[in-house]
């Protein structure tokens, strides 16, 4: 039953709140905080009853300069909220709060969201009070003033001269504090003073960094220096090391090229300390969501490749003129190597297993969701992990257009295309080629649609690696134990060739560097279909299962591979073969 009508308010509210009623406990927690801050809250849709329901939520949705709506399971799906927060939408009022993981509705993904995932009404919670900063700043956007009603905004007034004043006067504050009679004491309280003020005004530049992070396009070097202010006030503010920690991964796909060598080895111990301080204090953080996305980039950040990438000097990559292939047997001669024309036959490949598949795909999807933290967690990962990012690209591209066609002005679309086009742009060659129908698609598709002018440096970009990858070859090294296995390297050398690899002169790496199982290593981030062929290939030639490993952090110009024979074979004792040389 609904309540009587309350008596009619004789200001007009500061702050609405749109809720579900599933939700009322959280938004009467809320509104308590709001208020016992000076902020004047319309948010009981349940005080008035009849026919004037309706128009009174109208009537308090209209005056008030601001308002919250909180999205939860329930809100997502009730009519009346989604039907508030339209309205508030386009009158730009809306202040979007989480209080669960949940999806937004389309329309709103576009809208930078603060959370409160699992609050349970503690007003000193960090959550909360970015919550309140955030009420705090939007209401002095509209109103040019602080908020409140006529005893309350006198009360907000004097605190926020209070607050100017002590931003000026903190260092006398504590020579005082430290320095008076009985010092114990007061400094105590002296530094307890400061030490809250410090966190106000860290949660402050927090919330602005996190709006330059995700402005229509990103600022990112603002949205750095104002998490570094943050962390300048409190040290510990673990959401700040968590979004900086995304941020520095970002760094790392900006710039044609990419960056390398010391300046992306920086970015990336950055990312790396940045992610270990936001786990540090992981119960500061927004979300249990938040915690596991920090351990997983951690986890990446701190992998390691066993041993360095095989490299030669560039003439010894040359090609040189095409010879006939062999008829068979044992090769005496060097193998056969292509000419440096355009690559215009398709490489052989071999696609992913399913599950591998099944992870790209959701993957591709996330770049280009609507809910931040899979954004951000997915385009990390796909920055720290090339060959995860091989393996999405043809998905992303396909998504990356869906979402041009679908949603051309939301939030999740504008990012999305913006790592997918950085991520293109950091993409192998052979990727590139393979995926030329849907990359030139994509390209053609920015081209045509308004508003996308920010995205067509970077497609340029693109457009000229892809033209530019017709002319790059994949480069295959091949390292064996002894001497004894040259003619079956040879063999596998020449099938390499021909089917259109670069092929080096064949190393003697001697039996202490030799593997004990052959295998495969992929160099960064070379196409990952061409690595199963090749891991094939050589499994065919030697006669045993080859092992494949990813040299995460390798950087070639090409798809670039390291085939390496086992100290088993054609040895005293191991695997011999008909092809083992005397």
């Amino acid at each position: 039953m609904l309540a009587a009508p309350a008596p009619a308010r004789r200001t007009m509210p500061d702050l609405f709140i749109s809720y579900a009623r599933e939700d009322r406990d959280t938004a009467h927690a809320l509104a308590e905080v709001l208020e016992a801050r000076g902020i004047d809250v319309w948010w009981d849709r349940e005080l008035t009853g009849g026919g004037d329901f309706a128009s009174e939520i109208e009537q308090q949705l209209r005056d008030a300069p601001l308002a919250l709506v909180l999205w939860s399971a329930a809100s997502v799906r009730s009519d009346f909220v989604r039907d508030e927060s339209s309205r508030a939408r386009d009158m730009q009022k809306l202040l979007p709060v989480r209080i669960a993981e949940v999806d937004l509705p389309l329309g709103f993904g576009t809208l930078h969201t603060l959370d409160m995932l699992g609050w349970d009404g503690d007003p000193d919670d960090v959550a909360c009070q970015h919550v309140v900063a955030q009420v705090r700043q939007r209401l002095a956007q509209a109103s040019g003033g602080p908020p409140g009603s006529a005893d309350a905004r006198a009360a907000a007034a004097r605190q926020a001269a209070e607050d100017s004043l002590a931003q000026r006067r903190r260092r006398q504050w504590l020579v005082w504090a430290a320095g008076a009679a009985g010092a114990v004491g007061v400094a105590g309280l002296g530094a307890y003073g400061w030490q809250r003020f410090n966190q106000r005004e860290a949660l402050g530049h927090l919330g602005r960094g996190i709006d330059e992070h995700f402005a229509s396009p990103p600022r990112l070097e603002r949205a750095q220096s104002e998490y570094a202010n943050a962390l300048a006030l409190d040290a510990r503010l673990a959401p700040a090391h968590y979004f900086l920690g995304h941020l520095y991964a970002q760094l790392m796909l900006r710039g044609s090229p990419p960056p390398s060598g010391e300046v992306l080895l920086a970015l990336r111990n950055d990312a790396r300390s940045h992610f270990e301080q936001a786990l540090a204090d992981a119960d500061r953080l927004d979300s249990s969501a938040q915690r596991l996305i920090a351990r997983d980039q951690l986890a990446l950040l701190n992998q390691r490749d066993s041993s360095p990438a095989v490299t030669r000097p560039a003439e010894a990559a040359t090609p040189t003129p095409t010879v006939p292939p062999s008829s068979g047997g044992p090769s005496s001669g060097p193998p056969a190597r292509p000419t440096p024309d355009r690559v215009s036959t398709p490489l052989p490949r071999m696609p992913p297993p399913a599950a591998v598949a099944e992870l790209a795909r959701e993957r591709s999807l996330a770049v280009f969701s609507s809910a931040r933290d899979s954004r951000l967690s997915a385009t990390s990962t796909l920055t720290l992990e090339p060959v995860g990012a091989a393996e999405a690209l043809p998905m992303l591209v396909d998504q990356a257009r869906k979402a041009l066609r679908d949603a051309p002005d939301a939030e999740s679309t504008r990012l999305g295309l913006a790592s997918t086009l950085a991520l293109l742009e950091r993409a192998s060659p052979a990727s590139l080629r393979e995926s030329r129908a849907g990359v030139q698609g994509l390209l053609a598709d920015l081209a045509a649609a308004p508003g996308q002018a920010a995205s067509r440096d970077a497609a340029g970009r693109v457009g000229t690696l892809l033209q530019r990858s017709f002319s790059l070859r994949p480069v295959a090294y091949l390292q064996i134990a002894n001497e004894r296995q040259r003619p079956i390297a040879d063999r596998l050398a020449r099938q390499l060739a021909e089917a259109g690899y670069v092929t080096p002169p064949i190393e003697v790496t001697g039996e202490a560097r030799a593997p004990a199982r052959p295998g495969l290593r992929s160099q960064g981030g070379s196409d990952p279909d061409l690595a199963r062929w090749c891991q094939q290939a050589l499994a065919r030639a030697v006669g045993a299962e080859a092992d494949l490993a990813w040299l995460r952090n390798a950087r070639p110009s090409t798809d670039t591979y390291e085939i390496w024979f086992d100290k088993n074979l054609c040895a005293p004792g191991g695997r011999v073969l008909p092809d083992c040389g005397s």
